[in-house]
């Protein structure tokens, strides 16, 4: 997929602006702090209506309007031809319409449209906590599997509801009965992950092999937190863990707690890889995930690049272009003309305006 334009009101600092997308190659130019990333921040709402830059959709509305936003995308879809999408949120909540159709759940929206966002906040992915890293591989599988984003649904409301069980001292009923209908999501959930991380940490490893200058051994280890081959297994680890989970207040185990860790051959990239070795592998990890969208999709995501082509050195700013697949339209921002600047269509952006 591709954007053609984009209609934006009231985000972050932007009052209104209206941007021709549909070159192959966007640049948006200008100082720090000009709305150059809120406007890739409005574009990377399409995939899962999530911001990468904040949890809060709160943030999001222009500050002295009336808490609202509107957002509406041209789209030339793989599938679907062109599309138009358009995104209301605010105090009383948030819609989506599709070609004039209104979308009420998110399960039905999310993957439609993937974008791939790549910013200095994807540090975070390796120096982060493990609920960063469990944000990324459940958006990233939500979006090529409904029936994942399912399971992961369910199966956080039945931990929620036991969790609230654990600290009000429920009854073994009433545990037991929130356990039945958690452990068969729990199974879903592992087993999707357990495949569906297998094959990004192959991706992972071919794309880091086009951006490093040598071979420097990535590697992707998907640390599960507890084994959930079959429903009987995860009742009874709860069933067993309900003294300790009286205890903490809260349910210790299951793949609420599963995590992934990065490591080179010279060991974790957290402990021991370089700055740039680090931005190098969460490059590829956004590669990688790009990869997965198209071949699980059949769709070509967007790539927005947030000021990050500037940060890696002349070797990985060459491997990124060599490791990111042609046919991807790619929107980035920086404070510096881009390399083979002719080859981009330039916006400039000051104070929440965007000129050509």
């Amino acid at each position: 997929m591709r954007f053609l334009n984009l209609r934006v009101q009231d985000f972050r600092n932007v009052e209104f602006a209206e941007l021709d997308l549909s070159a192959n190659r966007t640049f948006l130019l200008g100082a720090n702090g000009q709305g150059k990333s809120n406007l890739l921040e409005a574009l990377g709402l399409v995939t899962a209506l999530r911001s990468f830059r904040t949890q809060s959709m709160s943030a999001l509305p222009r500050q002295g309007c009336d808490g609202s936003f509107a957002a509406v995308y041209e789209i030339e879809h793989d599938v679907e031809g062109r599309t138009e999408l358009e995104l209301h949120a605010g105090k009383s909540g948030r819609s989506v319409k599709i070609d004039g159709e209104r979308v009420s759940r998110l399960g039905d929206f999310i993957g439609r449209f993937p974008v791939v966002p790549l910013s200095s906040g994807d540090l975070m992915l390796l120096r982060g906590s493990p609920a960063e890293r469990r944000r990324f591989v459940d958006l990233t599988l939500s979006a090529i599997d409904p029936s994942y984003y399912h399971a992961l649904r369910n199966y956080h409301r039945g931990v929620a509801e036991r969790n609230r069980l654990l600290k009000k001292g429920g009854s073994a009923a009433e545990l037991s009965a929130f356990e039945a209908e958690i452990a068969p999501h729990a199974v879903a959930v592992s087993t999707k992950r357990r495949a569906e991380m297998q094959r990004l940490r192959e991706v992972l490893i071919a794309v880091y092999a086009d951006i490093a200058e040598l071979d420097e051994g990535p590697e992707l280890e998907f640390k599960v937190n507890a084994a959930c081959p079959d429903v009987e297994s995860v009742s009874r680890m709860l069933h067993d863990g309900r003294k300790r989970d009286e205890i903490m207040g809260s349910t210790q185990k299951g793949p609420h707690r599963d995590d992934f860790n990065l490591s080179l051959s010279i060991g974790g990239a957290k402990e021991y890889a370089s700055d740039g070795q680090q931005r190098g592998l969460c490059v590829a990890l956004r590669i990688a995930q790009a990869r997965i969208f198209q071949e699980r999709l059949g769709l070509t995501p967007v790539l927005l690049a947030d000021d990050v082509l500037g940060e890696l050195d002349p070797y990985r700013k060459a491997g990124f272009w060599r490791a990111c697949p042609p046919e991807l339209q790619i929107i980035a921002t920086g404070t510096e003309l881009p390399e083979a600047s002719s080859e981009w269509a330039i916006w400039k952006v000051a104070n929440g305006q965007f000129t050509r």
